[in-house]
């Protein structure tokens, strides 16, 4: 006769789990960027005590990451992987022997290829002071996100696996991303075998979400079209954006992943027992989904049926995406991770378009508010305007005295400074819409009168 039950069981292999992910920390750097931030917010969810380090260190920075780190977490700014002074003392700070660490501090692949010297000493540079860092207070895992951009020409076209990349060293990326990505590889590698690390990397694809705003990645175009979709739109009565401009073939297929599925891939790479990583080097690709540009723009007109696009290649951008793979192995990740994506085309257009439509709705209502003779365009006076009624609104001290007139001055000059994007100095729905992705007119203006 059983002493438990097989719920009794999974409720005590929970307990126990919990319980050592409470006596162990993960440190991420790189944390403030668009993986970083999911990844804090995915581990914390599931139990882990997240230290978030990242090279920025502001206010905002720190109230944004602090709702993502929870009540057990903490933030740490101003700390440069290409610092090694600063990353020990991070390290001596708030890691142990039994702190994982995710490195995730990196430039994307278009950045890498206009400044490679810079790239290199952030990618392969930080990796290398990482590592040291580890060592000096016996930290063993260290999780590093690998790139689609590490396949060259030869890789496998469909199916690739990250063992492809540790059994062929000799290949040419063909780009200073995938080697720089290769150098990381081999510096874990070394880690491994002289210092006893456990080192584990995942294999990116590109990563789609609905959130505002993105890097200059080769496979960001995607965003970037769907971003466009609803501004060819007239519903909300407001001009019109222009036909979208595709900077790769329309006809080559790249992986991408949905970032609620890399979430569960990422962290279930981490809490993995070390004798189930079967792999060499213990990496694995993430995979999620597989489509074309012209895959893309049809699920597009499913919603947007008036969606239109040109194409005008970006050199460095079509070179990426025919060198990389059309899709990745879902085999391994599911034998080793219990991993297996679940986001399909139909579902991410549905979910990213709508989260855009919501946003517009609120942009085009704030633009309407300031665009007071409805004209389409924001001119100095529908500014001022704007402004005063916000001040007379909620900051009456400011209206009773003449400084009022200053700061309101002051204000609308450093607006217009940011907006205005043409000679005839107005304020076009374009530029109004792609400024207010990640700002609002009340916080402008409410950190303005803060500031005086």
């Amino acid at each position: 006769m059983a002493l438990f039950s097989d719920e009794e069981l999974d409720a005590n292999i929970r307990l126990m789990k919990a319980e050592k992910q409470r006596r162990q920390s993960t440190l991420v750097i790189g944390a403030a960027g668009a993986v970083g931030k999911r990844l804090c917010a995915a581990l914390t969810e599931g139990g882990h005590r997240v230290i978030a380090s990242d090279r920025l260190d502001h206010q905002n920075m720190a109230l944004a990451m602090q709702h993502s780190l929870g009540k057990t977490g903490t933030f740490v700014g101003s700390v440069d992987v290409c610092d090694p002074g600063a990353l020990k003392k991070l390290f001596r700070e708030h890691a142990d022997r039994n702190t994982t660490v995710w490195n995730l501090a990196a430039p994307l692949s278009v950045e890498t290829a206009m400044d490679p010297k810079v790239a290199e000493a952030v990618t392969v540079g930080g990796m290398s002071n990482v590592l040291d860092a580890m060592k000096e207070v016996g930290s063993r895992r260290i999780c590093f996100t690998d790139s689609i951009g590490s396949f060259g020409a030869t890789a496998p076209r469909t199916g690739a696996t990250a063992r492809w990349l540790t059994e062929n060293p000799g290949q040419d990326p063909g780009s200073d991303y995938g080697r720089q990505k290769k150098a990381c590889r081999e510096l874990m590698a070394a880690f491994a075998t002289e210092h006893g690390g456990d080192s584990r990397f995942a294999v990116l694809p590109g990563v789609l979400h609905s959130n505002p705003v993105w890097g200059n990645g080769t496979t960001e175009y995607a965003l970037d079209a769907l971003l466009a979709a609803p501004h060819q739109a007239t519903r909300l009565g407001l001009p019109t954006g222009p036909a979208f401009v595709c900077p790769v073939d329309p006809d080559v297929r790249m992986p991408m992943v949905f970032v609620s599925d890399l979430m569960r891939g990422l962290v279930a790479l981490q809490e993995a027992d070390e004798e189930l990583l079967t792999e060499p080097q213990r990496g694995y690709c993430i995979p999620g989904l597989s489509f074309s540009p012209n895959e893309l723009f049809a699920e597009i007109r499913k919603h947007h049926p008036g969606f239109g696009f040109c194409v005008k290649l970006d050199g460095n951008m079509d070179r990426f995406a025919k060198l990389w793979p059309d899709d990745l192995a879902t085999q391994e990740p599911l034998r080793d991770l219990g991993y297996k994506p679940e986001v399909k085309l139909e579902e991410m257009v549905a979910n990213v378009l709508t989260a855009h439509d919501e946003r517009n709705v609120e942009t085009a209502k704030a633009f309407s508010e300031m665009d007071s003779d409805g004209d389409g365009t924001i001119s100095r006076v529908d500014v001022e305007k704007h402004i005063r009624r916000y001040l007379v609104r909620g900051r009456s001290d400011y209206t009773e005295s003449l400084k009022a007139d200053v700061v309101c001055g002051q204000m609308v000059d450093r607006f217009m400074d940011k907006l205005v994007t043409n000679k005839d100095g107005l304020i076009s729905w374009q530029a109004f819409s792609e400024w207010n992705r990640s700002n609002t007119v009340e916080s402008f203006v409410g950190s303005s009168c803060d500031d005086t």
